[in-house]
């Protein structure tokens, strides 16, 4: 089943399926009917029900485990920063794998347990990547 889905940046897409997303949630969680919706949105009821069902954000709920991999300067305390951060935010570790450092950069890679988190998996990586000395954070996996 996994094999029907892509993982897709949104930025790549047409505004009409974050459009959906956003009229699925008014129409669920407020109540709201589909055309008063659809009309706030700018997006007609034909593409709501067209779409409705297929488009999603991924959520916590869907995954529940998610390997980041980091580019930081190999300096002290960096992944010390990295699994404190992750640790504040109810994220659970379940690896970590930190290459030899070359050029004064040092390669990491962790996976963890999302379903507990207290944000978003995109949330922590914006997090993460706000860390001093983190050069560069990357999803690279959802199971």
């Amino acid at each position: 089943m996994l094999k029907e889905f892509l993982m897709i940046h949104k930025d790549v897409l047409p505004p009409c399926y974050e459009q959906v997303v956003k009229a699925s949630k008014l129409v669920e969680q407020e109540g709201k009917s589909v055309s008063d919706v659809c009309k706030e949105l700018d997006i007609s009821r034909s593409t709501f029900y067209k779409y409705k069902d297929k488009v999603f954000e991924l959520s916590s709920s869907y995954a529940k485990k998610a390997i980041i991999s980091f580019r930081t300067e190999h300096e002290k305390g960096v992944l010390s920063n990295i699994l404190n951060t992750i640790s504040s935010l109810n994220g659970n570790i379940l690896t970590i794998n930190q290459d030899m450092p070359l050029h004064n950069m040092a390669y990491i890679t962790i996976a963890l347990e999302t379903a507990e988190l207290s944000v978003s998996v995109y949330e922590l990586i914006a997090q993460l990547k706000k860390i001093p000395k983190i050069k560069e954070v990357n999803l690279l996996a959802f199971e």
